[in-house]
């Protein structure tokens, strides 16, 4: 059985819903501390982010200079498919800035 990054059983084909915020605005998160392998993950960048959100591998960088992987301004989404919750990561432009996501495995 799997388990989410609180500790709540995953039951297989069950959607599944959370919130991440960045800590600090250059470093980038690991979505999950938890391996878990999804069907898909839709992610979206909270409504009142005041900066950018990007998504993507651990060397992803929101930093308009520098930045790596899926640029996300508030309200954006995107979605993936068949991927591990621990090997998404995000960086943000301001610190505390976060996501939403909802999932199936």
């Amino acid at each position: 059985m799997a388990f989410d990054d609180i500790g709540r059983s995953i039951i297989k084909g069950i959607p599944t819903d959370g919130r991440k915020t960045v800590t600090a605005a250059g470093t980038a998160e690991a979505l999950s501390s938890t391996s878990l392998l999804v069907d898909w993950i839709i992610i979206v960048a909270e409504t009142d982010n005041t900066g950018v959100m990007a998504v993507g591998a651990p060397t992803v960088v929101a930093t308009v200079l520098t930045r790596r992987g899926v640029p996300l301004n508030a309200g954006d989404v995107v979605t993936l498919s068949g991927i591990d919750l621990k090997e998404i990561y995000l960086d943000t432009t301001v610190s505390g800035d976060g996501v939403t996501y909802f999932y199936r495995v």
